[in-house]
């Protein structure tokens, strides 16, 4: 086993207003990412009890005018030219006046796009979800919907060479999402972003190193340990050792499967219902907002080149306001700045927490 799990303890002195100005003594911890050696902060214990926004207002003053809402969606979101989804086909996804659907979902062209192809996955027709009660139906279908058009935008992209299917959801305004009604991003691109990039180079050189996937490896010395959350046939769900998220995040690690391409119909099923019930446990205790992104490789086809490397897996980062009146994100100069993850509770604690009720 090659799994390092690397940790930092310090200690800051000074003289505490809290307790008289006695010397004490405050504890905080830097942890190094088992992958790629980056350092998250582990400190400010400072016991913050989130509390969850009354959307009430703002729901139902957006609802009306909302775009991917009906009848808004099939009337003002944009369409594929009839060439681009020429021969698309897909089992439960279908063409639609030039946009695809499955279910309620639906899925068309971004109007800001954030790459060549780029496009949004309107969930449902429910203008908001309870945190506490996602419907794992809608969230399948979406996830479904995006996998068939991966399929088949692949086929259909103009650029040659890697391609990475990025998928992701911005639930609720904390999580910096534009529009309150559930949607994904969904994107084929060239470029899967800094974090990805490293991770996919550093797993390279670990399966060249030991011989094995770092996946497996990490899924192996988690497995029953004090950050191990549950297993099914999709996944195994774990908290990081090394949080991104300043209350914690949450990482799936799907067995066998490098992209969303790949998945199963299963897999999604089994991926859905496990991930409603981890947003119920973070929205249980008033953390209803999340970021929710997969991290793919880009699929390879011939045998001979370098392939295995990489395990799908899927983080789930709950957000939320430091102080709901006036508004305070959860992101600072660490995190956008100087890029290092800060965190105000240990991983161990949070899976804890959410064992008792999964």
């Amino acid at each position: 086993m090659s799994i390092s799990f690397k940790a930092e303890k310090k200690l800051t002195g000074l003289l505490d207003p809290r307790r008289e100005f006695a010397f004490t003594q405050i504890e905080s911890e830097i942890r190094y990412d088992p992958l790629t050696q980056e350092t998250a902060r582990i400190c400010h214990f400072s016991g913050i009890v989130p509390q969850p926004e009354d959307l009430t207002e703002i729901l139902e003053s957006t609802r009306q005018h909302c775009p991917f809402c009906l009848p808004q969606v099939t009337k003002i979101t944009p369409k594929f030219p009839p060439a681009f989804l020429q021969n698309f086909r897909a089992e439960g996804s279908v063409v639609s006046d030039g946009r695809l659907v499955r279910g309620e979902a639906c899925l068309f062209p971004n109007l800001f796009p954030y790459d060549e192809i780029s496009a949004i996955a309107a969930i449902s027709h429910q203008h908001a979800f309870d945190a506490a009660a996602m419907p794992v139906r809608a969230i399948a279908d979406a996830i479904l919907l995006a996998r068939d058009f991966f399929r088949h935008a692949r086929q259909a992209a103009s650029q040659p060479g890697d391609t990475y299917g990025l998928l992701t959801w911005n639930y609720l305004p904390a999580s910096g999402g534009s529009q309150l009604h559930p949607h994904m991003q969904v994107a084929l691109t060239r470029h899967p972003g800094n974090r990805l990039a490293r991770e996919l180079t550093a797993e390279t050189a670990y399966l060249k190193a030991n011989g094995r996937t770092y996946a497996g490896d990490l899924v192996d010395a988690e497995r029953g340990g004090s950050r191990w959350l549950m297993e099914d046939a999709a996944a195994s769900w774990i908290t990081p050792f090394a949080p991104t998220g300043v209350l914690g995040d949450v990482m799936a690690v799907f067995h066998h499967r490098s992209a969303v391409e790949e998945l199963s119909d299963d897999d999604i099923h089994l991926f859905a219902a496990s991930l409603s019930k981890i947003v119920a446990c973070f929205a249980h205790n008033g953390l209803n907002s999340f970021n929710l992104s997969f991290f793919p490789d880009a699929p390879v086809d011939k045998p001979d080149l370098i392939s295995g490397r990489h395990r799908l897996t899927a983080r789930l980062l709950p957000r939320f306001y430091l102080n709901n009146r006036l508004h305070v994100s959860d992101a600072s100069y660490l995190q956008l700045l100087l890029q290092e993850a800060f965190c105000m509770r240990f991983p161990e604690d949070l899976a804890a927490q959410m064992c008792k009720e999964l």
